[in-house]
């Protein structure tokens, strides 16, 4: 481990405190706090970070007025009732050896009346994308308010036996946005040049130290860029880092990125290369003196301790690594890298948030419920079992996964020459390339607990009866649902499905059609950029208001400019009629006007699934034990499979 890593787990001096190593778990929201407060089940989610290894926990963005509240279950914490719950969180941190960071933050035009009832406040009238309402201009009393707001908040989070805070001044919130040309467009003492943009900043800093004293961390989160046309780039981050070092009041600079309007870098999915922001920690180090922090699309080890060794930073935030696994740190330490489950960034569960649910994860389904499922929960099996699960996807990976780690005999008989399922059909696409981090990982925990894999076995009942089993487990997925159209029995259209065409089984022409309904996630959009770096002609065809409605928020504008820039063409809100030839009609849901579709060569079908559930109903009341998870109960996604196969394997 020395020799790997001489950078990753030295210790570091931030102030008036060191921490372990380098490794942070930086500011996300989590969705796990009830009435503004924070909750045991949010104290118990961080300190598993702390637990596995993580030596700096940023606590989620916290609210310092009630006018800054986006979400339910968003903390608050410029009330004294908050002060025992963020307690709870400090002390069950600090248990673990890690310190603890308090984010404070005022959403700004970033807020909406939906959850608070009231104005949002903003420095200008610049409305948000987000929440799509024209924000009030503050007054100078408004700003006073603010500004003692994180006063009192961060007083508060000090009662807490809070290490530090953290003030945000990134993402184009409040403070990033009296900092911006692109949104303050104010002309007394708070706007015009930079060093009235940046006057509420430094007035903000200034207050924040002087109540916590000098006993306690103060640092700073920017972005390094904006991103935006008229907003603040790196060279002006630079400056502006300059300046806020030259206060003297801050202890670090964590740099990230962009604001609302490129929602989609900021937290960047897998189509975004690793590492895409390290450049802009680097630029700040480059002129301030403070630690600095990196983050975004960090997920592995050897990664981090490689922006650590060329300079580009002090530490390195790898917040949805350690989502996905907590004990990254310690198992990077160890030397068990193999053993690390890697983020793929499919900004699927995680993000849950954005919709009011609580943070989950596509490959660790004890997120959120470390208490009841977190590390150390999984016990001996008292009785072991001779288990056999049919099908090697997700969910069928992780019930043997479990099953074995508890001490069960397992055998698994996959169908094809390889694991993974429906992952390997997915992970085709350029952009989507890591899904296959879901199995991988997997795959090799199950071989090296000895679990017997049968590839390229097609399991009967009579089979599986054959091996005496005390447990089945199915997990055979699903099968593509079809649909009968008018006409397509001639032939001169040929129709497939979107597995079919990913897995290259079917003669594909040049000019395509695909028909997605009523998923519309990424089966559909993946075939249309599969076919598209083909150089084919796509058209995708959805009754739905816009194509892709189900795919994350964080993933959608990346998904929309792929697809648009290889020239894909949607037709929203538009049913299927009829083939005639090889013309397709159309017809416009509402209004019943029908359009006709020249010189198709294929209509490419993205309906979903059925239930592959045959064997289920052959072995029922065969077997004293027998489980089913994942598609072959209902056709879903990946984190539902494994979630179940996970319990299974608990229960068996």
């Amino acid at each position: 481990m020395a020799n790997q890593f001489e950078y990753l787990f030295t210790p570091l001096k931030i102030g008036p405190i060191t921490v372990r190593n380098r490794i942070v778990l930086s500011a996300h929201v989590t969705g796990l706090g009830e009435n503004h407060l924070p909750t045991a089940r949010l104290a118990c989610y961080l300190a598993e970070r702390a637990k596995g290894g993580a030596s700096l926990i940023i606590s989620e963005l916290t609210s310092v007025h009630p006018n800054s509240l986006a979400l339910t279950q968003q903390l608050g914490a410029y009330d004294e009732s908050a002060i025992p719950g963020f307690r709870l969180v400090a002390d069950m941190v600090h248990e673990h050896g890690a310190k603890i960071i308090g984010q404070l933050a005022h959403l700004g035009r970033q807020s909406g009346s939906l959850f608070t009832a009231l104005p949002i406040w903003a420095p200008s009238r610049i409305p948000s994308p987000r929440v799509r309402e024209i924000p009030h201009i503050m007054t100078l009393e408004e700003i006073e308010e603010a500004r003692e707001g994180f006063v009192k908040s961060a007083s508060n989070l000090r009662a807490a036996g809070y290490d530090g805070i953290e003030i945000h001044g990134a993402h184009g919130y409040l403070i990033n946005q009296f900092m911006s040309p692109f949104t303050n467009q104010r002309t007394d003492a708070y706007g015009g040049n930079l060093e009235n943009r940046l006057r509420f900043t430094i007035e903000t800093i200034d207050a924040v130290r002087k109540r916590i004293g000098n006993k306690m961390v103060l640092g700073i989160r920017i972005s390094g860029d904006e991103l935006v046309p008229g907003g603040l780039t790196l060279n002006d981050m630079q400056e502006i880092a300059t300046r806020l070092e030259g206060t003297g009041k801050l202890d670090y600079i964590s740099v990230s990125v962009g604001i609302h309007e490129t929602h989609h870098i900021m937290i960047g999915d897998m189509s975004v290369p690793l590492g895409v922001i390290v450049y802009l920690a680097g630029g700040i180090k480059e002129v301030v003196k403070l630690p600095v922090i990196t983050v975004l699309r960090i997920n592995d080890p050897v990664q981090a301790e490689r922006i650590l060794a060329e300079g580009k930073a002090d530490m390195v935030a790898m917040v949805r690594a350690l989502i996905c696994d907590p004990e990254l740190p310690n198992k990077a330490r160890e030397g068990r890298l193999d053993d690390i489950r890697k983020c793929m960034a499919c900004n699927q569960e995680c993000r849950r948030v954005d919709s009011g649910a609580s943070i989950c994860c596509t490959l660790n389904p004890t997120v959120g419920f470390e208490k009841e499922l977190g590390l150390g929960t999984i016990k001996p099996a008292t009785v072991k079992k001779r288990v056999v699960i049919i099908g090697g996807g997700p969910g069928g990976l992780e019930a043997a996964r479990v099953a074995a780690f508890r001490g069960h005999q397992v055998t698994l008989f996959e169908k094809s020459h390889e694991l993974g399922g429906q992952v390997n059909i997915g992970s085709k696409v350029q952009s989507r390339a890591e899904l296959k981090e879901s199995t991988r990982y997997l795959s090799q925990q199950v071989k090296k607990l000895g679990v017997l894999i049968k590839l390229g076995v097609e399991a009967t009942a009579d089979s599986i009866l054959a091996e005496k089993p005390d447990a089945v487990v199915l997990a055979t997925g699903s099968t593509p649902f079809m649909q009968t159209i008018l006409g397509a029995a001639e032939g001169n259209i040929k129709v497939t499905n979107v597995r079919e065409v990913l897995e290259e089984k079917v003669e594909i022409g040049n000019n395509i059609v695909i028909f997605d309904y009523p998923l519309s996630f990424w089966q559909c959009c993946d075939t249309a950029e599969f076919l598209a770096e083909k150089g084919k002609k796509v058209t995708v065809v959805t009754p739905l208001l816009f194509v892709g409605m189900s795919i994350p928020n964080d993933s959608f504008r990346a998904t929309y400019e792929r697809l648009l820039t290889k020239n894909v063409t949607f037709l929203p809100n538009c049913d299927i009629r009829a083939i005639h030839g090889r013309t397709l009609i159309i017809s416009n849901i509402y209004d019943k006007r029908e359009q006709s579709l020249e010189n198709i060569d294929n209509l490419v079908l993205s309906l979903g699934g059925q239930a592959d559930d045959a064997l289920c109903h052959e072995l029922r009341s065969k077997v004293k034990e027998l489980y089913s998870v994942g598609d072959c109960v209902a056709p879903r996604k990946i984190p539902e499979a494994i979630r179940e196969g996970h319990l299974i394997g608990r229960q068996i």
